[in-house]
């Protein structure tokens, strides 16, 4: 099965299971969360699929984030190290001295 791309946050999906979709000017639209076709549907203009998602900088009011249900996950190009940098190497942690 072939994925499709969430125009909103660009993850790649399949469209048997997509969460949401909608059709504008004729074309379908996939969706991996509630949240990106909420946001899509607000203003469709700035998500048509002939202007590319890596073209398009991110807002400053989008979240890093894809929430579907309990599940979070970063959107692509956000993930950090989660913080791995900030700990101590073994050996180093004065709370264990």
């Amino acid at each position: 099965m072939q994925s499709v791309i969430d125009p909103v946050c660009g993850m790649a999906i399949d469209p048997q299971t997509a969460v949401a979709r909608t059709t504008y000017e004729g074309q379908e639209y996939f969706f991996c969360s509630i949240e990106c076709k909420r946001e899509f549907d607000q203003n469709p203009e700035t998500y048509r699929r002939d202007t590319a998602v890596a073209d398009r900088a991110p807002r400053a009011d989008e979240p890093p984030f894809t929430k579907t249900g309990p599940i979070v996950a970063p959107k692509f190009g956000s993930a950090g190290s989660g913080g791995a940098e900030y700990e101590p190497l073994p050996g180093d942690n004065p709370d264990t001295r």
